[in-house]
């Protein structure tokens, strides 16, 4: 009797673990199998009309087979080279074609697909932006003063050319010099920056720097 009890408590035990074993465990099956929501997106970048469809085929199949859960087009140039034998314009009927060829496609894989409010890499650039709601950069101009007495003069002009950097110029065609004073800063000079003119209580090197807006032309 006392060995028969046993068998029957060793049954019993098992019986109730087996049921925390061989429960579903959704983190660990969603790592194995990441539902759709979970794949990563990634930016798919449509250099200078080099798009064909056999590009695009190749370009959603591999993604697809890698897990990707959908793409954001951006149709860019930075001076990309042709390679292809016939560019894709940007809205061209033959364009418009390949990115519904593109929809198609990743509609059949599962994928997402998004694209940019326009091309190039600003996203909001365009024709319709004046200069005044357009992209811009941050310049100055800089001038040493003594410290512990009014200034009067006029800061010179920072750079307002369009281009990247301060007066690195950029070529843009239709582009007009467009700038905005922000803001007059003083600061005391670094003892490191006036080796020859060390501050003194009423007499310190200070710094005046003049900053304005302008515009960063963006393709």
């Amino acid at each position: 009797m006392i060995q028969g009890f046993g068998c029957l408590l060793c049954a019993a035990t098992i019986a109730l673990l087996l049921p925390s074993v061989c429960a579903a465990d959704p983190l660990r099956d969603g790592f194995r199998a990441p539902p759709q929501a979970a794949k990563p997106r990634v930016w798919w970048h449509w250099m200078n009309g080099n798009v064909t469809k056999d590009g695009i085929r190749r370009d959603l199949d591999w993604m697809n087979r890698m897990g990707i859960g959908g793409v954001d087009a951006i149709d860019a140039s930075i001076d990309t080279p042709q390679v292809v034998k016939k560019r894709l314009v940007y809205m061209t009927p033959e364009w418009k074609d390949a990115f519904r060829y593109a929809a198609d496609l990743t509609k059949r894989h599962g994928m997402e697909l998004s694209i940019d409010s326009s091309p190039g890499w600003s996203e909001t650039g365009g024709p319709w932006v004046s200069p005044q709601a357009a992209m811009k950069k941050l310049v100055w101009s800089s001038k040493e003063v003594e410290g512990g007495r009014a200034f009067h003069g006029l800061l010179a002009q920072p750079p307002s050319n369009p281009g990247p950097f301060q007066n690195i110029a950029r070529a843009v065609s239709g582009v007009s010099n467009f700038y905005r004073d922000s803001v007059v800063i003083a600061y005391r000079a670094p003892v490191a920056d006036s080796p020859s003119r060390a501050p003194t209580p009423m007499a310190a090197m200070w710094m005046l720097q003049r900053w304005r807006m302008a515009i960063w032309p963006r393709r």
